[in-house]
This record gives C-alpha cells, sequence and structure tokens, in this order.
C-alpha cells in the first residue's frame, strides 16, 4: 500500500506543474486508467491498436479540450 501511494504522490506532483487547470479532467482520467490497468500491460498495446483502428479520427479541438468551459 506504501508504494501505491508513493506512486500516486509522484505521479500528481510530476503532472501538477506540466498541465493547465482545463486538462486537469482528462489528465485525472488517464491516470485512471493507467492504474486500473497496470496488470495487464501485455495486452494493452493490442487494446490500444483495436480502440485506434475501430474509432474515427477526431479533430484537434477535440482531442485538446478546448471547446469544454473548465
Amino acid at each position: 500500500m506504501n508504494t501505491v501511494l508513493g506512486n500516486l504522490k509522484t505521479a500528481i506532483r510530476g503532472t501538477h506543474h506540466a498541465i493547465r487547470r482545463h486538462y486537469v479532467p482528462r489528465a485525472l482520467a488517464e491516470f485512471q486508467w493507467r492504474f486500473n490497468r497496470r496488470f495487464d500491460l501485455a495486452s494493452m498495446i493490442d487494446k490500444l491498436t483495436t480502440a485506434a483502428v475501430q474509432h474515427p479520427p477526431m479533430p484537434l479541438a477535440t482531442l485538446s479540450l478546448e471547446h469544454v468551459d473548465g
């Protein structure tokens, strides 16, 4: 448990200086996604490739969340 909390603190401390306020929900969602899948690293590439092929391209504004008020 101490290792998990230490990794969480380090991740938050490291990303705190690199993200702006309106990117916080996206950064937390990314952390949650990585944390929940940390034990299944072997299949992560296959799942990511499948998701990338099955979904259409997204405009940059959608990816950067600039259209969302925050």
